[in-house]
């Protein structure tokens, strides 16, 4: 079955329709690292994954679209389950999904495939619950794979927007022997009102090192770790003042993990738990504050 990217839906109908969302401010994107992005369209990006349901995809590929034209916009790799789903699979392909045992070969990806967003935290990034919020499963090597095989740079990407979107109450296991896959219960069926932001990194090149991008483990472990690192730093420096990290924070304090970093301009509380009640104080006003901010429009 060959790629089924439907150029012509996308165009005529999904982006204008993200547009006027993006005009009335129920959406906001703001795009960083553009200058990153290879002119030649050829790349495999490796961003976060968070959401119930692939929209930081589609925004990322808003995003590389705005920024190289229309033919730039990429396919992405989606569990073999959602692809294949009633309803559901075909609309996921016409957005560009590719079933992610494509990618188990990559030398014998279709032609057509020249850019490609693969999700390193596979289906645990997007079906973490919120109270996990901006802090990243473990990543699989295969991107580097991939790239190897397309000859094509790895472009890390930090996306913030998917965790307030489309956020996850639950991850549901029991369902994997019926359908193959887990899956993220929505806490909100409906995508809520949010700023999504897009960060470009510097293109990590892999060709250079031929077939061992493909068949040299440690390397590509050690390159999916270095870019693991700074997707990582970008989501901490990014997202901290952000509700969902805010609340993750707390969260992993109660638990007797590192929180992350504090809000900027915050003061580091010496005892553990007079930073308990700093954390939860500096939760409400986050929440207050985002009520009241308009979400800005690019």
């Amino acid at each position: 079955m060959p790629p089924s990217l439907d150029r012509r839906f996308l165009e005529e109908r999904l982006l204008p329709a993200m547009r006027g969302l993006i005009r009335l401010g129920y959406f906001g994107l703001e795009i960083e690292g553009v200058e990153h992005l290879p002119r030649d369209g050829r790349a495999v990006f490796a961003p976060n994954h968070a959401g119930w349901f692939p929209l930081d995809a589609f925004f990322l590929g808003l995003a590389a679209r705005e920024t190289l034209g229309p033919d730039s916009a990429p396919f992405f790799a989606a569990h073999d389950a959602a692809t294949s789903a009633p309803l559901l699979g075909p609309f996921l392909r016409r957005l560009g999904a590719l079933p992610a045992s494509w990618f188990r070969r990559p030398e014998r990806l279709p032609p057509q495939v020249r850019t490609a967003v693969i999700f390193p935290e596979g289906v645990e990034g997007n079906t973490k619950p919120f109270w996990e919020a901006y802090r990243m499963r473990p990543w699989k090597r295969g991107f580097v794979r991939v790239a190897g095989a397309l000859g094509a740079p790895i472009v890390p990407v930090a996306i913030l927007g998917g965790e307030e979107c489309l956020p996850v109450a639950w991850t549901v296991r029991f369902l994997e022997p019926l359908i193959g896959s887990i899956v993220g219960l929505p806490l909100s069926v409906v995508p809520l009102p949010t700023r999504w932001r897009v960060v470009f990194h510097a293109p990590v090149d892999v060709t250079a090192r031929g077939r061992a991008a493909l068949v040299d483990a440690e390397y590509s472990a050690h390159i999916a770790r270095s870019i693991r690192a700074t997707v990582q730093a970008t989501l901490d420096r990014e997202a901290r003042d952000r509700p969902a990290a805010q609340i993750a924070s707390l969260v992993a304090l109660a638990r007797g993990a590192p929180p992350g970093p504090a809000p900027s301009g915050a003061a580091q509380e010496p005892a553990h738990g007079g930073r308990l009640v700093a954390i939860g104080e500096r939760v409400a006003r986050a929440v207050a504050a985002h009520r009241q901010r308009a979400v800005p429009t690019p």
